[in-house]
């Protein structure tokens, strides 16, 4: 599956393809999507939004390597104005050593920027250019390298499959029955790669607007919803807990609130994982508050969990 989609200028085929091979031996190999044009690249507007749109499902993230030509490009624009339309992750990766004055406001503003032209640590990267076969060598700063790394890393995008059986219940049986699957069933739920990034993708998008935000999974009976969201989707949220703080599931049964699977126990748990003491009476009372009281208290929770990962 391409989860990584790399976007470049054709004046840095070079830079691309060195840029691929590191990701590849650092445990993304098989996961990145990089079309090479021998004339233009993927810098061919309409080229490029096809091949995009169709790894639209399968890509979780776009790295742009940034450079003067990428800068002055239209194409590279249209192809950054797709990726935001997608509501794709985006890395700027500065491929050339630019003051900041040259990055664009609105790429500087809202990416997260690696700088791997800059620095004294480079190394040597060999590479062969496709279809020209072109032997290359480029110098990145390891430093940046490793930086580009742990940031996909810290966004859920680290090369780690799910673990099976989980180290949790190494008996586990991968057959369930009629019960769904669970979180910690992921590492044998597939076959639904495309509809999971398409709903994290949504799910970025709905952060950037206006509440009421609400995204709704349908199906039909015993098509597997709750294991799409259990087992596929849950555990991917969990793994980007740079940016998502996922409550634990709530099923509404007779009482959507105080019942045992209500949000009072979801609550509950969410802050006892966070080690936030906090007595059920008061909680319930925040609850029956509604949403001007509730608002802080989940907020104090999503700030205790960044304390805690060291954001």
């Amino acid at each position: 599956m391409s989860r990584i989609f790399l976007s470049h200028s054709s004046q840095n085929n070079a830079q691309a393809v060195a840029l691929y091979d590191w990701l590849g031996r650092e445990g993304w190999k098989d996961e990145i999507f990089l079309d090479l044009d021998p004339m233009r690249g993927i810098a061919a507007g309409d080229r490029w939004e096809r091949a995009l749109n169709e790894a639209a499902n399968r890509c979780e993230a776009v790295l742009f390597l940034v450079s003067k030509a990428w800068i002055a490009s239209g194409w590279c624009r249209k192809e950054l104005n797709l990726a935001y339309r997608l509501n794709k992750r985006l890395f700027g990766v500065l491929i050339e050593d630019l003051t900041v004055e040259e990055i664009p406001k609105d790429l500087s503003g809202d990416w997260q920027v690696v700088r791997l032209a800059s620095g004294r640590d480079h190394v040597m990267l060999h590479a062969v250019v496709p279809i020209t076969h072109e032997e290359i060598h480029v110098t990145f700063s390891q430093e940046g390298m490793q930086r580009l790394k742990h940031g996909l890393e810290q966004a859920g995008l680290d090369p780690k499959y799910f673990a099976w059986p989980p180290p949790s219940d190494p008996n586990r049986p991968p057959y369930r029955g009629l019960r769904p699957l669970e979180a910690e069933d992921a590492g044998i739920f597939f076959g639904r790669d495309g509809p999971i990034v398409e709903v994290l993708d949504r799910l970025r998008g709905l952060r950037e607007t206006t509440p009421p935000r609400l995204l709704v999974i349908l199906g039909a009976s015993g098509a597997g919803k709750s294991s799409f969201l259990r087992a596929g989707l849950f555990p991917r949220l969990k793994r980007d807990d740079r940016n998502l703080l996922p409550l634990p599931i709530i099923r509404p049964e007779r009482a959507a609130i105080s019942g045992e699977t209500g949000l009072l126990a979801a609550l509950e748990d969410a802050f006892a994982a966070a080690k936030i003491l906090i007595p059920r009476a008061d909680l319930r009372a925040v609850v029956q508050a509604g949403a001007i009281k509730l608002k802080p208290l989940l907020q104090a929770l999503a700030d205790a969990e960044g304390a805690g990962r060291g954001c």
